[in-house]
């Protein structure tokens, strides 16, 4: 039988993730009703230790997983546990995909902020939004359209919540990558902190692979990055996808902007001979970076590049014209 309890890595007192495509935090705490709702646990000899999951994976499979890893691990130590809610970093597929499976096996809540509720609970607007209308078959799977979520309760910055151990949760807005994802923080009593920062940075070997991130923003996706580099005390930052940051965010969010700004110079450089399409620079910026496109990578960078468009038009950077029925874009 394979040991799951390997496949959960202590990050400090309390607080664990679960290694996988999409990296799943584990935050433990001894009475969730009291400290979240300010009611008593009912029958909390029976759960000692009471969890709140960063995000679940992309499908019912990464739910299941999960749950198979928690109960071994618990198991391993002879205590109880029992999943109490999911706090969404933002609602994209790849991160609420097992939202539903864990909530039909354990009963937990689902959090999320507000700006992106929408895409939980009505999941075809998020590839309506990728493809610019009603999209084809190809981008209504569970990649890009997950199943319908009921949220819960729904979280802001403003908010905190206090766990067991003098340790509490804050939230912090990270725009850029999606309407509003949220970068998760367990905050220790010696000032130290933990964030799951969801897709607003990407380590070195992901930024590597995929150069062109999805961006509705990438203005607000840089600013981002300088508020979580800001932040003091941070002992673990643990993105979604890849590997765990610790004195190396800073040099990270560095290779993200560099990512950043090598696109916006690849429209320019696009732009510079003559008026082009939004298909004709698409195509300009997937050459240049040796892409070959399948739809739904295609998808991705098309949507990407429109965003980089319209930030580089807003700031008067580019200009845009409609002739003989077509949109073009051009610096003069």
């Amino acid at each position: 039988m394979e040991n799951f309890s390997t496949k959960m890595v202590e990050l400090s007192d309390g607080v664990f993730v679960i290694p996988g495509n999409t990296n799943v935090g584990v935050i433990i705490t001894q009475n969730f009703e009291k400290e979240f709702f300010g009611t008593e646990t009912e029958n909390q000899n029976e759960c000692k230790n009471q969890i709140i999951l960063v995000d679940s994976g992309a499908s019912e499979i990464d739910g299941e997983y999960i749950l198979d890893v928690l109960k071994d691990f618990f198991e391993r130590q002879q205590e109880s546990f029992c999943v109490k809610a999911i706090f969404s970093t933002h609602c994209h597929a790849d991160h609420v995909g097992g939202h539903n499976f864990i909530k039909q096996q354990t009963g937990c809540k689902i959090f999320s902020h507000e700006n992106e509720k929408w895409g939980m609970e009505t999941p075809l607007l998020q590839s309506s939004t990728l493809w610019g209308g009603y999209p084809p078959h190809e981008l209504r799977t569970l990649y890009f359209k997950p199943e319908k979520t009921s949220v819960d309760f729904t979280f802001s910055q403003k908010d905190e919540y206090f766990l067991s151990d003098e340790r509490k949760i804050t939230f912090l807005e990270m725009h850029g990558h999606s309407q509003c994802s949220i970068s998760i923080i367990v905050n220790y009593k010696n000032g130290k902190k933990i964030i799951f920062s969801g897709d607003s940075i990407f380590p070195r070997a992901e930024i590597g692979k995929y150069w062109i991130p999805l961006i509705i923003n990438p203005v607000e996706f840089m600013e981002s990055l300088d508020v979580l580099t800001s932040i003091p005390d941070v002992l673990w930052c643990i993105p979604s996808h890849g590997d765990f940051l610790s004195k190396n965010l800073s040099e990270t969010a560095e290779l993200n902007k560099i990512a950043i700004l090598s696109t916006r110079m690849c429209i320019f450089e696009a732009l510079k001979k003559k008026p082009l399409t939004i298909e004709e620079i698409v195509k300009y910026v997937a050459d240049k970076n040796n892409l070959d496109m399948a739809m739904g990578q295609y998808a991705l960078i098309n949507s990407t590049v429109r965003s980089y468009l319209s930030v580089m038009h807003d700031a008067k950077e580019i200009k845009m014209k409609i002739e003989k029925n077509r949109l073009y874009f051009y610096t003069e």
